[in-house]
């Protein structure tokens, strides 16, 4: 959730470490990123020496970078590249120095990877690398080596059962943070790494019972909520789970106070409440990059509309199976089942709802969101109502 009470500005582009490792089937290097400019980049000339990548000059003052076959193209000294007939937003600019091109770290790290499907960046170890091919879906016996990084993981299911698998959606990331809290007081918690945080120990609870998992993001950066569905839908999901951490609109009377957790699935806003919190996470989009005329052509929507009505009875079900799953472990009140119009739950063509796990704005909250063990409970109970939902599932349609 994004405090409407903060200026975040599109300077929270991507902390930069001193070298970025890249590494491809040719090899890897360390490429120095430099600040000369008031913001990280990197040398061209120097990724090309690894990834599939030709940058040149075209026009005066415009270059071009391709990559894997896509032109990258960019207006020197201005904050935007243009790509696949849309145009991006940079925290900082592309430009030449000492006869060669630079182009923001934040393009190499945060953009390619959405970009190519055969890139990705690790955050954590600062590195980004290239496949040979773009990650794919395996499956393999619980005993067998670990595939490539970036592959999707489907353990075998046992006895042969159907076999179901659940795409994870940790809201926000990147450059957009999400919400940050509590209210009046020192400030502990990020909405991205605790929505990372839970998405990860529901990854492993999922797992070990037999399902296979889809993350929409998998470290820390933004993808579109436009994009979220297809990723899901891509990786072979049946259901779509999106983990957010709400917030009180500080506007309210003891503000501070508001706390407790509620899921949604696909609707109209039936209360005041509702239709805040569908604003709140909305708020997003002035970080998106894909924003298009489409996203509110009424009869896109409509046509999303009759898509989405086959499931939103399973949407349902599902709601209040994981909603009742929390409501046994979580300290804080339930704030029910609602229904609101979230961009990532009508562009997933699946059951799919949305948890908003408590409010980061409450210091009591926002301490068991920010801890390790109460991610652990969330994620478990999580995975609770994910599995009561397919045994019902199951025996309402058969199971093969």
């Amino acid at each position: 959730m994004i405090l409407l009470w903060c200026a975040l500005a599109l300077a929270g582009a991507p902390a930069a470490p001193d070298q970025l490792l890249v590494a491809s089937p040719r090899g890897e290097r360390r490429v120095q990123i430099v600040t000369e400019r008031g913001f990280p980049a990197v040398s061209a000339a120097q990724l090309a020496t690894v990834l599939s990548l030709h940058a040149s000059t075209m026009t005066p003052g415009t270059a071009a970078v391709r990559v894997l076959g896509r032109l990258h193209e960019f207006v020197l000294d201005a904050t935007y590249f243009r790509s696949g007939g849309r145009v991006y937003t940079l925290a900082g600019s592309s430009y030449l120095a000492r006869d060669s091109l630079f182009v923001p770290f934040q393009w190499a790290v945060e953009y390619l990877p959405r970009l190519e499907p055969r890139l990705r960046y690790d955050a954590a170890r600062g590195r980004l690398e290239e496949f040979a091919e773009a990650p794919r879906v395996v499956l393999r016996g619980p005993d067998a080596p670990d595939p490539r990084p970036g592959a999707i993981t489907l353990r075998p299911t046992p006895g042969g059962r159907r076999r179901h698998v659940v795409a994870i959606d940790p809201g926000h990331g990147g450059v957009d943070p999400g919400m940050q809290g509590p209210l009046g007081g020192r400030t502990f918690l990020t909405e991205k790494d605790v929505t990372i945080g839970i998405a990860r120990h529901l990854e492993r609870e999922l797992e070990a019972r037999g399902f296979g998992v889809v993350l929409t993001r998998s470290s820390d950066t933004l993808i579109d909520r436009s994009d979220r569905g297809r990723i899901a839908g891509a990786g072979g999901a049946h259901i779509f789970v999106s983990i957010h951490v709400n917030a009180a609109n500080p506007s309210w009377r003891n503000a501070a106070r508001a706390r407790g957790f509620e899921t949604y699935f696909l609707g109209e806003a039936q209360t005041e409440d509702a239709r805040r919190v569908a604003r709140m996470e909305e708020a997003v989009v002035r970080f998106e990059t894909n924003a298009t005329a489409e996203r509110g052509d009424p009869l896109r929507f409509i046509l999303l509309d009759l898509a989405q009505n086959e499931h939103l009875r399973e949407s349902s079900r599902l709601a209040q199976q994981v909603h009742g799953s929390l409501d046994r472990v979580h300290p804080a009140e339930s704030r029910g089942v609602k229904q609101a119009p979230f961009t990532v739950l009508y562009t997933s063509y699946m059951p799919a709802i949305l948890i908003e796990t408590g409010f980061g704005s409450n210091e009591a909250d926002a301490r068991f969101l920010a801890g390790d063990a109460g991610q652990r409970q969330i994620a478990r109970a999580i995975a609770d109502g994910v599995e009561r939902y397919f045994t019902d599932y199951d025996r309402r349609v058969g199971t093969p």
